[in-house]
């Protein structure tokens, strides 16, 4: 069945120019939603079966399943150390936050996040917990399919609103001015798309990210987009990279050395310190992160990590 899933994942792909590509042109727009409809259906069975398979493993540790589809294996080498974070769900959002922000007064920044095709939130809990961990308020909305960018602008207004509520765990402790975003695949489609359309959003990281480099174009705020070496589901020549180059704002782009599609699941830690990194750069304004990103910092010297690049 797994085999069957892929090849048919591949050929839509290959035949629709990926699920999460918004095709311009009039005649083009229901064969998108066909292929978009399909590869979700596929992706979400795909999810299904790694989740069955690994039940008992998920029943002990209560984490989020990390069993890779038969065509995107790695081995998972690291896992990221969590201090002590909290995770609530209301209605259509997963909110993780640092457990201290209930007992010390200050504000903490958001980050928005957005799921890939056919992939539900708790797929990515480790990564969401460890960005939380290193202090922020992660808001995810269930949607998968999350292209199009409103249903992260969505959970941006849920978190501000809770902001303004007094009987909320968040009342006055949401930095309102440093809002970021976070996706991977189409989600990583989605913090393009929702960063053009909404000027409250200083900061993105798209993982694997679907975007055109026409959605890109022109984005100037800071944008970090990071892929993996063996990823056959979003190429980066393809998608990553041409993005990076239109953005016209500070940008950096790299990938992990052997990472697939799913390399939030199996190189989580590596992923999430970059992506904090990235964050307290251009949201925390700090110039210690900031300098990792340059020429001869951090990442650039990481051999986990290679295809580093910078501009601005």
């Amino acid at each position: 069945m797994k085999q069957i899933i892929s090849i048919l994942l591949a050929v839509l792909i290959l035949a629709g120019g990926l699920c999460s590509c918004q095709l311009k042109k009039d005649d083009e727009k229901t064969a998108e939603t066909t292929v978009m409809t399909t590869v979700a259906a596929v992706e979400e069975e795909t999810v299904s079966e790694t989740v069955t398979e690994t039940t008992t493993a998920a029943v002990q540790t209560t984490a989020a399943p990390t069993t890779v589809p038969q065509t995107q294996q790695e081995v998972v080498t690291e896992a990221p150390e969590i201090t002590g974070v909290k995770t609530i769900t209301d209605g259509n959002k997963t909110v993780v936050y640092p457990l201290a922000l209930e007992s010390v007064q200050k504000t903490y920044p958001v980050i928005s996040w957005a799921n890939g095709t056919g992939c539900p939130t708790q797929l990515y809990a480790k990564l969401l917990e460890a960005i939380a961990n290193g202090g922020y308020i992660v808001v995810a909305d269930s949607s998968v399919m999350s292209g199009d960018g409103t249903a992260q602008i969505d959970s941006v207004n849920y978190i501000l609103n809770k902001n303004s509520d007094s009987s909320s765990v968040f009342y006055n402790k949401v930095d309102t001015y440093a809002i970021g975003v976070c996706g991977q695949s189409q989600g990583g489609r989605s913090c393009i798309n929702a960063a053009q359309k909404d000027s409250r959003i200083r900061c993105v990281v798209s993982i694997a990210g679907a975007s055109t480099a026409d959605e890109a174009r022109g984005l100037s705020v800071p944008c970090f987009f990071i892929t993996g070496t063996s990823d056959n589901i979003v190429d980066s020549s393809k998608w990553c990279k041409p993005s990076y180059d239109a953005v016209t704002g500070r940008a950096a782009y790299a990938s992990i050395v052997g990472g697939t599609h799913l390399s939030f699941s199996t190189h989580t830690a590596t992923m999430a310190e970059y992506t904090v990194n990235w964050f307290d750069a251009y949201l925390k304004g700090d110039d210690n992160a900031k300098q990792v990103f340059y020429n001869g910092g951090k990442l650039s010297t990481d051999g986990a990590w290679t295809d580093f690049q910078n501009k601005n």
